[in-house]
């Protein structure tokens, strides 16, 4: 028979072990908006006996039913029926809360357990905290949105208004910046669901040495006339920049100065002067580099533009063209040839260089108007019938000659159709003939100016220049 004090001793054994366990297995989870109050309840059965009522929250004592000297935090009450409300919750309330129920022996306690998930909108902070990143080219990028907010926020990378895919979404970007159009203005956007989404913006500069950029290489000007030489340049950090003239600084004055606004850059000549023309050199610098571009200033006409193509028979096409110039035109140089768009290595002989040379017609102006449009009606007769050919047209003034126009492409009837529309202006003559012509333009130029000829003569230096670019002609292949 066993003793009745073991049975006292093994009721009560089983008494405490069954309630200390907790109210439930697992946590409960509360999720609550910032801003509003939650309940946490603490639901102890009535065994007719003093129970104790402890609260923690995230480790700290917060409330104890039987301790009025504990200073229970703000925005914290303890209810009657022991449970614990929170108002006003903020994110830092986010945490596991305890409740602790103790009676005296032999019941000992029970615990509770919750857990508060404040959930609120996001918001971001950027890496770097300016919001403005400076890189060289060549070099790596490396920056970030450290959002936060519950849920989770999500975050995705937009530049120049369109989306970064990124293969997960991360809240760091990196790359390389292997161009200077990588600069511009990033935006991180961090979305939970839970309000609007937050967004940032890191401005990326990329540094690179000054590029320039020359819409006009070569600009016509009349003695007497104002002009204006354009140099464009851009470039992080902001560049210095001045204009040179026969390797020497330009000394401004009232008639000539220089101009910047925005990335362009400009040197106003007023009244130009004959010792005006020649080349002028456009050098901008910062920390990374230098760079250069010349512009020409020339007496000499603008190219020429064709207005009207337009075929007169079978054999005979007329051409129209006008030219930018304020001084006469003394004469044309009107320059034609058949067309094939592909020579194959078979066909590349000495025949087939004759039968594609280039044919030269040299047409006087029929006019000594001033200008500043020149206009040229011209028939080229004598071609063959359905064949392919392609122009361009040089004009000629006291300073001599002009860039080529750009080359027109035209087709007798009967000529096979080609992929390319016609009468229609295509290709430049190659840049290394032009530079060529000018260079002996210059010369032919300071010819005429000295010896004060006017328009209607040509010294033996225009006549050999004439030749030569003639022959320059008959040897001129397109790309």
């Amino acid at each position: 028979m066993i003793p009745l004090s073991w049975i006292i001793c093994i009721l009560a054994i089983g008494v405490n072990a069954s309630v200390n366990e907790s109210f439930g297995n697992h946590p409960t989870v509360v999720k609550v908006f910032r801003n509003h109050t939650v309940l946490l309840p603490c639901s102890v059965q009535d065994l007719g006996v003093p129970t104790r009522v402890k609260w923690w929250g995230n480790g700290s004592p917060l409330a104890d039913s039987d301790d009025p000297k504990l200073i229970i935090p703000e925005r914290i009450r303890l209810w009657q029926n022991l449970s614990l409300e929170i108002s006003n919750v903020q994110p830092g309330d986010t945490g596991e809360y305890v409740c602790q129920a103790s009676r005296p022996t032999p019941w000992g306690y029970v615990t509770r357990v919750h857990v508060i998930e404040v959930m609120y909108p996001p918001s971001i902070h950027t890496i770097p905290e300016s919001g403005v990143l400076e890189v060289s080219l060549k070099e790596e990028v490396n920056m970030e949105c450290v959002p936060s907010g519950v849920p989770t926020p999500v975050v995705s990378w937009w530049a120049k208004e369109e989306n970064i895919l990124l293969l997960t979404n991360k809240p760091q970007l990196r790359f390389y910046v292997d161009h200077r159009n990588r600069s511009g203005q990033y935006t991180c956007i961090a979305d939970n669901g839970i309000g609007d989404p937050a967004l940032a913006t890191i401005d990326l500069r990329v540094k690179y040495k000054p590029e320039i950029i020359i819409h006009k290489p070569w600009v016509h000007a009349s003695p007497g006339l104002r002009t204006q030489l354009d140099c464009n340049v851009i470039a992080w950090p902001d560049p210095e920049v001045e204009w040179f003239f026969t390797n020497t600084t330009i000394p401004y004055s009232t008639r000539i100065m220089k101009h910047s606004s925005g990335h362009n850059h400009s040197l106003m000549i007023k009244n130009v002067m004959t010792k005006d023309y020649g080349f002028y050199l456009c050098r901008a610098w910062n920390s990374l580099g230098i760079t250069e571009a010349v512009i020409q200033l020339s007496g000499a006409a603008n190219p020429a533009v064709f207005k009207e193509v337009k075929s007169i028979s079978k054999t005979a096409f007329n051409f129209i063209w006008e030219v930018d110039c304020y001084t006469p035109i003394v004469e044309y140089l009107f320059s034609f040839r058949r067309y094939k768009k592909y020579i194959s290595e078979d066909e590349d002989s000495d025949e087939m260089t004759m039968a594609y040379k280039w044919h030269r017609l040299y047409i006087p102006s029929g006019s000594n108007a001033i200008g500043p449009v020149h206009a040229r009606s011209f028939n080229l007769t004598g071609l063959d019938e359905a064949t392919h050919y392609e122009a361009f047209v040089v004009s000629r003034n006291r300073y001599g000659f002009s860039r080529p126009s750009k080359i027109i492409k035209f087709a007798t009837e009967g000529a096979p159709p080609d992929a390319e529309d016609y009468y229609k202006t295509t290709k430049e003559v190659p840049e290394e003939k032009i530079n060529t012509v000018i260079q002996l333009a210059s010369v032919s130029q300071q010819s005429s100016v000295d010896n004060n000829n006017g328009c209607t003569s040509m010294t033996k230096k225009s006549i050999a220049l004439v030749v030569f670019f003639s022959l320059l002609c008959s040897n001129i292949r397109l790309l």
